[in-house]
């Protein structure tokens, strides 16, 4: 039995046929119009069941994930995050590797991501490179769904941000030396991403106009633009970062501020494996990822009470206030109690009446 059937997205007519017990679907190449549905069903469904009858249809075994896999990868290969993401991929590619695409069942993937000793939110990637495998396999026509499409992750609760405290900042900064004072000094006072402080110039550094562009990002050896298109952007310099760029512009001619012989600094790993993780053991500070100098940042501009929701989400590169208030609204207590109570919202400075 064979029938006409349509794909998501598509303008294109399919037929969807049986073939030695399995479902196909393939693409007829006609834009879906009557007149084409009529050619479909009178001509060319026929032809398909009599070369099904005698023979004559190709009965083609399909591919095993792991060549749908080595495509997926080599259609990777321009992403920013490509090498970041390489080693997860590989694991999926090699655990579903000698499986063909069309035994692959709903309760294998489900299976498998149950069975990684992870959270759920870390698992997206894995999921996502078995649907994205599958969707090649999908567009080959060798399978005819995607049995990773409508599979969840599960929710994890957010994880909550986890800032150093002013006394802890102080420490840090004052027994910290050399390249890493530098980076964390700039780190704490701007808010930046590890990997845009890594990708500062010297002429993206404004002494005189009282700014900082920030325009590029550094991560495993890759120079790319921000994360998003809001951080690209150009902020104000405040006083107490002046000191740490300042010493760091002078202690290398380079074009960028942190660097090795001349080139970027690898990456912020190159910082943390060496010199953070000692830092915090010998002041008795709890380990946080170095990324808690931006969580810093934000939630100290939050509690000081004197910065808008909108210009702190400008300042760090937040898409949008909402970001800040999921995830640092927890650290602003009793904000809402320090308003001026004496205020007649329905009349102006003067007093007059503005109600009509």
């Amino acid at each position: 039995m064979a029938k006409i059937t349509k794909k998501n997205g598509s303008c294109k007519l399919y037929i969807n046929y049986e073939l030695d017990g399995q479902r196909k679907v393939k693409s007829t190449g006609l834009d879906d119009t009557p007149q084409n549905r009529k050619i479909v069903e009178k001509q060319i469904i026929p032809k398909l069941l009599h070369a099904i009858a005698t023979g004559e249809v190709e009965r083609r075994k399909a591919p095993k994930f792991r060549e749908y896999g080595a495509e997926f990868l080599k259609n990777k290969e321009g992403e920013k995050s490509y090498f970041m993401k390489l080693a997860t991929r590989k694991k999926v590619i090699d655990f579903f590797g000698e499986q063909r695409v069309d035994e692959i069942t709903r309760l294998d993937v489900k299976r498998y991501l149950g069975s990684l000793p992870i959270k759920s939110q870390s698992k997206a990637l894995y999921l996502t490179t078995i649907r994205g495998i599958l969707d090649l396999s999908l567009d080959d026509e060798t399978i005819v769904r995607n049995v990773a499409v409508g599979i969840g992750t599960g929710k994890n609760e957010r994880a909550q941000a986890d800032p150093f405290s002013q006394a802890e900042v102080e420490r840090i900064l004052s027994h910290a030396d050399g390249i890493l004072k530098n980076f964390l000094g700039i780190s704490f006072y701007t808010g930046m991403r590890s990997g845009e402080v890594l990708g500062l110039m010297r002429h993206d550094i404004d002494f005189k106009a009282g700014t900082i562009a920030i325009n590029r990002s550094v991560s495993k050896g890759v120079i790319s633009k921000p994360k998003t298109e809001e951080s690209v952007r150009v902020i104000p310099m405040f006083d107490a970062v002046r000191p740490y760029l300042q010493d760091q512009m002078s202690d290398s001619m380079s074009l960028y501020l942190f660097n090795i012989d001349g080139q970027p600094l690898w990456d912020v790993s190159v910082l943390r494996k060496r010199k953070w993780h000692k830092l915090l053991e010998s002041l008795d500070i709890r380990y946080r990822k170095i990324y808690a100098t931006r969580h810093t940042f934000i939630t100290a501009m939050l509690n000081s009470g004197k910065f808008k929701l909108l210009d702190i989400a400008k300042l760090v590169g937040h898409t949008t206030v909402e970001t800040i208030i999921d995830h640092y609204a927890g650290y602003v207590h009793n904000e809402h109690l320090k308003i001026d109570a004496s205020v007649d919202i329905f009349r102006g400075k003067f007093g007059e009446s503005r109600i009509i």
